[in-house]
């Protein structure tokens, strides 16, 4: 029913807005304080008719104040102006970077082709065996295994170190991930999950029978394995030309032909092919299997060279295996891509591959009733059963959730998705299985309409080449670990019943027709280019400052209403209105100021430290009452009078106090920062509190990001890894709370990120060095980061400063991470600098003058101030070059810029003295820049990142390849293969022992390809009989160019990683006994931080 808008006959007020209830409380405070004086408080009494007038004013401010939170604050809900105010939209503060496995899941889900996803996390236990025991065994490290020899104190590639009698402890790195992927299938090409291609073969052309190929080719996991062989196979631009079948062999060994091919085709068919491609290149895909299901009645007429012919059409069955080789490949490298944009700190994916399948096929008998109709419940059956073993994971719009009463914290809970909202529950129930069990599906079926019963319920699980793994098996199948269940159909039988009878379904078309309705009902998809997003309120501007002043609505009697009084009046009648003028004005122009303040309450909370002012004043004019500054004081102006109401940087204290609110909507406080700038500028509180404000509001600022990724990791994947946009979000966080100006004058490595990536590397030592407060266990990898800081700044030299940002960096890094804090140098090595630079310019005097207390003390002063600004020059210079060191020509320069002005002006040196010292100094830095730690760890950080970030999944399969190449070597044709896993296992440890030695005892001098080869070349694999010059060309060919500078740079920054020392080493108290303190406790003379 139409509601017509009306006025309430007793509308509902709150007390302000009430005239009735303010009048009457003006009165009572007036009989209270006056009723000696004042007895009369009719309608008629002057006073009482001022009460009434600024009663109904104090409405007309209650009524404004009173307007919704989006018209007080409409100027500042646009686009462009949410964030001057803090006003954070929910999809940018309520969502975060993916933090736990759901929320990585979600976001793998919500990307394009896929449809789903599953996090492992790689857990290995410190006393698994060492790997010589366990041949052919996956590692617990992603990409190749070390360990612990405690005895020597190290870490080594040596699973036993010779004259040790218990094996080393295998080092078992956290924090790695392995991540399984599901795509979804293709609208031409069909499933595209494992390497298995479909394809209808037509064949008697007498009556038009078909079959169905189903053809297993090597899947993208064997294709990565395999690269140098088949990377071609993932090149879209190179084309299948030709198709050749070289062999194929039935079950029993025999080839195929068209005389025993009707009994081959009813089990697996072994089949070699050649595929040639348009740039000549011929690739060999050996053993494939192939399955021809075909209807009993068709057998006796199919041939062999039907089969043949239909697999060598080069546009047929294995161009369409190539296209979808191709679309894994791409949708592979966009998921990597979208797992390192999103990591976490010290986590990292080591395998990025399709979930394996693991085919189920499901036979039974199913009584129906009379009247169902089979071809549909057939189709139910097929769909329940999939939903059952791979469910569809549905994405909600943000419209869907509103109207099933989410709460909107709950919809926006996770990952900030593209494509729509994944409930928690849906992704709980899409798992990977270990078991799937008949009763589950039984009672899924057993809901179908028209099914009574179902009887002989029997599952047979298959592998990836289609041999059985566990047959018939009528309650629970076990399902491989890591793999997804899949209803095999080709294989699955369904017999169903009508009063007893057998029945067969009608028609194969129908039931295809009704599958892929019943499929497309199911399916959900992701809502590209729907908003999901909730709206900004809108509100109305309002003139809040519109001001009817309070005088004019007295009775024109009072001579002060906007009529005035009336010609001829006396000058006394004149001077008593003024006065009366006069009285009201000190009321009008608090009311004024109150609609002023209300008016600019946005620039309370504003986001902008320059805005200093917390009261708002308006100065009534002429405009707003007939000659009003005639009652003003000659001096009296805006400016003036919002000076009275807040002098000076008064307002610098309560702007503060509003961003302190701001922080506290999230939780967020800097009362150590406070307190820490009052107890260090007592002289200048505005000063401390102007740089409170500032520091306040860039922290809100940077919220959005730096709060959703305070755990967020950087991108090492990216070809320039050293960019200002790719800054782990702790460090943008850290930044805005230490008052850090620059975002990049910080370094946070990340240990798990130096581990091993290729057999050689060097290993980080166990123990670092102790002046950085840290000692590790075994594992130097895991759960660990290291905050490079620069100890030379004005700021930092403060011991309290560097304990709160000490104790700011332990709080806000997450949990389980142990932070390690080094405060370092970036300046040409002290040594003797000062007591030699000093006396260099006091013999450089002319004449030289007799040493005395104050002339030393103040030439000592000089040399202190030319030494800083040439470290400061020289450090500006490096940053601008990349942290490189400084040539001849460039220090002169900055010589140049920043010092010969200071020894110029020490005048007691005469002119031809300068070129001297000016070449003293410059030699001096210059042969001194290994103490620029900062810069040189920051470059050799970066410059490893850019190397490591050109490693690509093939890189992790050197041992997969080594074995290989042994297989197919003709010595080892009889080998078994346990023993065949121990020897490359052997060599695999022997050639990474070399290489690791290798890269130890050259690296300083810089690691060079000619000298890697002749090493490998003049090793001799440990197994008898093995093909040594095959073996060594495989690691001369694996180890190119870059992954030698992978080598270098490595190694370069774990030394320097390794020399770090804080130059604000921990105090430690003296021990008398042992009197070995490195940097002991002086009482009265130590500042105990």
């Amino acid at each position: 029913m139409e509601q017509t808008p009306s006025i309430p006959k007793t509308p509902k007020l709150r007390p302000p807005e009430d005239f009735y209830f303010l009048r009457q409380q003006g009165i009572q405070y007036i009989q209270q304080l006056g009723s000696k004086l004042w007895t009369d408080y009719n309608f008629h009494d002057p006073g009482i008719t001022t009460l009434e007038l600024m009663c109904f004013a104090l409405t007309d401010l209650a009524y404004r104040t009173g307007f919704s939170r989006k018209d007080i604050f409409a100027a500042y809900l646009s686009q462009s102006q949410l964030h001057s105010q803090a006003f954070f939209e929910a999809h940018e503060i309520l969502t975060i970077n993916p933090l736990t496995i759901r929320d990585y899941r979600k976001l793998l889900i919500d990307q394009a082709g896929i449809q789903n996803a599953w996090l492992i996390p790689r857990v290995c236990h410190c006393d698994d065996t060492p790997a010589a025991d366990e041949p052919c065994g996956d590692h617990c490290n992603c990409e190749t295994e070390f360990y612990a020899d405690e005895k020597a104190g190290k870490l080594t590639y040596q699973p036993k170190t010779s004259g040790n009698l218990q094996p080393n402890e295998k080092v078992s790195v956290k924090g790695l991930y392995d991540v399984l992927i599901e795509f979804e299938s293709d609208p031409v090409y069909g499933d595209i999950n494992d390497g298995r291609v479909y394809q209808t073969l037509i064949y008697d052309n007498d009556e038009r029978k078909d079959a169905v190929l189903e053809l297993r080719l090597p899947d993208y996991t064997i294709v990565t394995q395999r690269w140098d062989e088949l990377q071609l196979l993932t090149d879209p631009a190179r084309k299948v030309t030709q198709v050749v079948v070289k062999s194929i062999l039935g079950k029993d060994g025999l080839p195929v032909t068209n005389a025993n091919v009707a009994k081959a085709v009813r089990q697996a068919i072994q089949i070699d092919l050649d595929v040639t491609l348009d740039n000549g290149v011929i690739i060999a895909l050996t053993s494939a299997v192939l399955n021809v299901y075909i209807p009993s009645s068709g057998a006796a007429v199919l041939k062999a060279d039907d089969i043949t012919k239909a697999i060598q059409d080069a546009a047929g069955i294995v161009h369409t295996y190539k296209k979808n080789i191709e679309k894994i490949h791409v949708l592979l490298g966009e998921t990597r891509k979208n797992l390192h944009a999103h990591r976490n700190l010290d986590e990292t994916f080591c395998n990025v591959s399709l979930v394996p399948m693991e085919d189920v096929s499901v036979c039974m008998d199913i009584e129906l009733q009379p009247d169902a109709d089979i071809e549909k419940v057939e189709a139910e059956i097929i769909v329940r059963i999939e939903q059952y073993l791979n469910p569809t994971i549905p994405v909600y719009t943000l419209a869907q959730l509103l109207n099933e009463k989410y709460p909107v914290t709950a919809i926006f809970n996770g990952p900030l998705l593209q494509n729509g909202f994944i409930r928690n529950e849906d992704l709980d129930k899409a798992t990977l299985r270990s078991e799937v069990y008949a009763s589950d599906m039984i009672n899924e079926i057993m809901d179908i309409p028209g099914v009574i019963s179902v009887t002989n319920f029997l599952m047979t699980s298959y592998d990836s080449r289609g041999d059985v793994i566990y047959h018939s098996r009528p309650w629970a199948l076990p399902i491989t670990e890591g793999h997804q269940p899949r209803l095999y159909l080709q294989r699955s039988k369904f017999l169903f019943f009508k009063n007893g009878y057998p029945f067969l379904k009608a028609s194969n078309e129908e039931l295809n027709a009704t599958l892929q309705f019943l499929r497309g009902n199911r399916e959900h998809m992701k809502t590209a280019g729907v908003k999901n997003t909730l709206d900004l309120p809108v509100g109305e501007v309002r003139d809040f400052e519109d001001y009817y002043p309070v005088q004019y609505s007295f009775p024109a009697t009072y001579g002060i209403s906007e009529s005035g009084l009336p010609d001829g009046v006396s000058d006394l009648r004149k001077a008593q209105a003024r006065q009366m003028k006069a009285y009201l004005l000190f009321f009008e122009q608090i009311l004024v100021n109150y609609l002023a303040q209300l008016q600019h309450i946005g620039e309370l909370f504003i986001l902008d430290e320059t805005k200093t002012r917390s009261y708002f004043t308006r100065l009534l004019g002429n405009a707003d009452v007939e000659n009003i500054t005639d009652l003003y004081f000659p001096t009296l102006n805006a400016a003036k009078l919002q000076d009275l109401k807040e002098p000076g940087q008064s307002g610098l204290a309560r702007r503060n106090q509003f961003m302190d609110h701001l922080m506290a909507r999230f939780a967020e406080n800097f009362t150590d920062y406070a307190l820490l700038q009052y107890s260090e500028i007592q002289a200048n509180k505005e000063t401390a509190l102007a740089d409170l404000l500032k520091v306040k509001t860039n922290f809100l600022k940077a919220y959005p990001k730096a709060s959703p990724n305070r755990a967020r990791a950087i991108d090492h994947t990216i070809a320039s890894p050293c960019n200002i946009l790719n800054i782990a979000g702790l460090q943008l966080r850290l930044s805005a709370m230490l008052n850090i100006p620059d975002v990049e004058d910080m370094v946070i490595i990340e240990h798990l990120l130096l581990r091993p990536r290729i057999p050689g590397q060097l290993l980080l030592p166990i123990c670092l060095d102790d002046g950085c407060h840290t000692c590790y266990d075994n594992d130097p990898y895991s759960f660990r980061l290291t905050f490079v800081m620069p100890g030379w700044h004005v700021q930092n030299k403060k011991i309290e400063y560097r304990r709160y940002a000490e104790n700011t960096i332990r709080l806000e890094t997450p949990s389980h991470l142990l932070p390690k804090i080094c405060w370092v140098a970036n300046e040409a090595c002290p040594g003797t600098l000062l007591c030699d630079l000093t006396d260099l310019l006091w013999n450089a005097q002319n004449p030289v003058p007799a040493k005395t207390g104050v002339l030393e003390h103040e030439m000592c002063l000089r040399t202190v101030a030319i030494i800083a600004a040439m470290n400061e020059a020289y450090r500006d210079k490096m940053q601008e070059k990349g942290h490189s060191p400084l040539v001849q020509a460039e220090a002169e320069a900055v010589y140049d810029a920043a010092v010969a002005p200071l020894v110029a002006a020490i005048s007691t040196i005469p002119a031809s003295a300068h070129a001297g010292i000016r070449t003293w100094v410059v030699n001096y830095w210059l042969n001194n820049s290994a103490c620029f730690i900062y810069s040189r760890l920051k470059k050799a950080w970066c410059a490893w990142l850019v190397e490591n970030a050109k490693l690509q999944p093939k890189d992790a399969y050197l041992e997969k390849r080594l074995r290989r190449l042994l297989t197919l070597q003709p010595a080892n044709k009889n080998v078994p293969e346990k023993e065949l896993c121990k020897c490359v296992t052997g060599i695999m440890q022997q050639y990474t022992h070399a290489i690791h030695q290798w890269v130890k005892i050259h690296y300083a001098a810089g690691l060079q390809k000619v000298s890697f080869d002749a090493m490998i070349n003049a090793l001799t694999p440990t197994c008898a009989g093995i093909d040594t010059d095959a073996v060594n060309a495989l690691f001369i060919s694996f180890y190119d160019n870059d992954k030698i500078q992978l080598l270098q740079t490595h190694a370069v920054l774990i030394q320097l990683l390794y020399e770090l020392k804080s130059i604000y080493p921990p105090a430690t108290l003296h021990d008398c006994e042992d009197g070995n303190d490195t940097n002991p406790v002086r009482l009265g003379a130590t500042a105990l931080g």
